[in-house]
């Protein structure tokens, strides 16, 4: 596969043919896709002809799977760095990490700390989604379950407050995207409402509820699903929990964290028959620790060891991944997914739940050129980002 260059012969756009394109309707295989400028200008099946060649610079992609560049709505950090410390040139950092790896689009995720320190994190990172670096932000703390905090700080978590709710969402500056909130806490369902009226997913996790009470917050507002199974009171078949709820309700979203460690393959394949690809999201929750080598590293204000990629807390929990979205899609089709399926879940439905459908998810003609290259095995190859090549071909 030739990468071409983002200008060649002073002309901003590409046609990529002969490989397996995975669009909404279905496997084009093969396809072909023409970029001009920032954005896909047309999609289709087998060879484009003459005519829609117009003297671009073509690459082919024999051999190749073609998918939407993927939306990763639960990320912390990546590459030695994060979002949840240090400057603005680690967040960028730690976003360029994550587009390298395939997320052409990164929502940010914040962990448990005290309401001045979300502040401060909050309004930094709401300068770089204005300035497009991220997509906005995911505040999955304060207001959890320290029954089940897993890897967050259970010393900064606060019962559920709207007046809290509100000076985070003001930090935020409108960038504020999802919020994770325990739906058993005193001022829960106040929250959640609060959260739905101002255009905020609210999302269900780390959470200790029954499956009534996960119901009535669905009820309430809440709408989403914080990596499902992890941080929450396990299924039961008399007490289903959180899960039995989440997945029962229709209007429910799930993220499933696909790294081959947090969840099982065959827990993979069950929720995702139970959503469908238009309710499963796959993601990352991926920390400072991805793509770098064993050692100890920082999630928020936990000490986190890292040892043969799997990441741990000195009391056994899993706090977070070292996971990329390119790696999680890999493990999600090897467990026997659709690869149709996998791209909606990495891609189209996070966008339409993020309210970006008219913007990237999918590869159709007037979207970004958002795509990622794979080989025969899912093995990433190339990403693009609204018609630039990311980098080299990892």
């Amino acid at each position: 596969m030739r990468a071409v260059p983002a200008h060649a012969g002073g002309i901003r756009g590409y046609l990529l043919t002969g490989g397996r394109v995975v669009t909404p309707a279905g496997v084009l295989s093969p396809g072909w896709i023409r970029v001009a400028g920032t954005a896909i200008d047309a999609v289709g099946p087998g060879e484009p002809g003459e005519q829609r060649s117009s003297g671009l610079p073509v690459t082919r992609l024999s051999g190749h799977w073609v998918l939407p560049g993927f939306i990763d709505m639960h990320v912390h950090g990546g590459g030695g760095t994060s979002f949840t410390q240090g400057t603005a040139e680690d967040a960028r950092h730690t976003a360029d990490f994550h587009r390298r790896h395939g997320s052409t689009t990164i929502v940010a995720s914040l962990v448990t700390a005290p309401l001045t320190d979300l502040d401060a994190r909050a309004a930094m990172l709401a300068g770089l989604a204005r300035e497009g670096v991220i997509a906005g932000l995911h505040l999955e703390g304060p207001f959890l379950s320290a029954a089940r905090c897993g890897a967050q700080d259970p010393r900064h978590m606060i019962a559920p407050d709207v007046a809290a709710f509100e000076r985070l969402h003001a930090a935020a500056a409108g960038q504020l995207r999802v919020i994770t909130v325990a739906p058993e806490l005193p001022g829960a369902t106040a929250l959640i409402k609060a959260a739905a009226q101002a255009g905020v997913i609210a999302a269900v996790g780390h959470t200790d509820a029954t499956a009534d009470i996960t119901s009535a917050a669905v009820d309430a507002g809440a709408s989403h699903a914080t990596h499902l199974f992890n941080g929450m009171r396990p299924l039961h078949h008399r007490e289903p929990g959180p899960v039995g709820a989440l997945l029962d309700r229709d209007e429910v979203s799930c993220e499933v964290i696909a790294d081959g460690v947090h969840v099982h393959n065959t827990a993979i394949r069950l929720v995702a028959r139970a959503c469908g690809p238009g309710r499963l999201v796959l993601v990352t929750d991926a920390m400072a620790a991805a793509g770098m080598p064993e050692g100890r590293y920082r999630l928020g204000s936990m000490q986190v060891d890292v040892a043969r990629g799997v990441a741990r807390l000195a009391a056994e929990a899993e706090p977070g991944s070292t996971a990329t979205m390119a790696g999680v899609v890999r493990r999600a089709v090897a467990a026997g997914l659709p690869v149709t399926d996998v791209a909606a879940a990495a891609s189209t439905t996070p966008a339409r739940l993020l309210g970006l459908v008219e913007r990237t998810g999918a590869l159709r003609a007037g979207l970004h050129a958002d795509l990622v290259v794979c080989d025969e095995e899912f093995g990433l190859r190339a990403v693009m980002r609204q018609g630039e090549w990311v980098g080299e071909s990892p």
